[in-house]
């Protein structure tokens, strides 16, 4: 029963990095239309009482149910944009874009436990890395209590200098992946939004 998530989590995790940052770069972002396609009647908690706002007073639950999160101001749901994706749970768009790259995250999540996990992360670096990708330490993350471990891929596409930086854990017998990418140019400011979403994680 294993091979199954540990497939799923390879490609989930390879087309983060990949597919993301084409579809912030070619697409119209429409904030507020996006967002409110998820109402998030259920995230009072993680959001407080904004209950009018379809921006980033709102909570956004994941389509697991099993988090919710407020995104940074100028932030939107936009799932619909990486449909492709195995497993996606939550994507998340910049309305702004630095040198034509919005910045962006995707949220996916499969079955498994911690070892496959390890695997998986361990088989990304190496399969981005002979793609030509330069592939560095990430500093680890913690994500309401649980510790997120990944890595940093830097590449071009089409012109543009993106960094994706990947990240993983294990929660629930779910594995969680979380792949932020930006252009280079953005790279310390998206790192700061993605602080200040992760400080509004909660589990439910």
């Amino acid at each position: 029963m294993m091979a199954s998530p540990t497939r799923v989590v390879s490609v989930g995790l390879l087309t983060c990095a990949f597919v993301l940052a084409g579809c912030s770069k070619a697409t119209p972002d429409p904030p507020r239309a996006a967002s409110s396609s998820t109402p998030v009647s259920a995230t009072s908690t993680a959001a407080g009482e904004s209950g009018e706002s379809g921006e980033s007073g709102d909570g956004l639950r994941g389509k697991s149910g099993s988090f919710t999160v407020v995104p940074p101001e100028g932030w939107a749901e936009a799932t619909d944009k990486a449909s492709g994706v195995p497993d996606v749970d939550l994507v998340l768009l910049s309305s702004k874009k630095v040198d034509a790259f919005a910045n962006n995250l995707v949220v996916t999540a499969t079955k498994g436990d911690p070892s496959v996990l390890e695997d998986e992360l361990a088989k990304g670096r190496s399969q981005l890395s002979a793609a030509g990708r330069t592939v560095s330490p990430a500093p680890e993350k913690a994500i309401a209590g649980t510790i997120a471990v990944g890595f940093t891929t830097s590449f071009e596409q089409q012109g543009i200098k993106v960094v994706a930086r990947s990240y993983g854990l294990h929660r629930g017998g779910r594995i969680y992946l979380l792949t932020l990418s930006s252009s280079q140019a953005d790279a310390t400011h998206a790192m700061a939004e993605f602080d200040e979403l992760l400080s509004t994680w909660t589990w439910t």
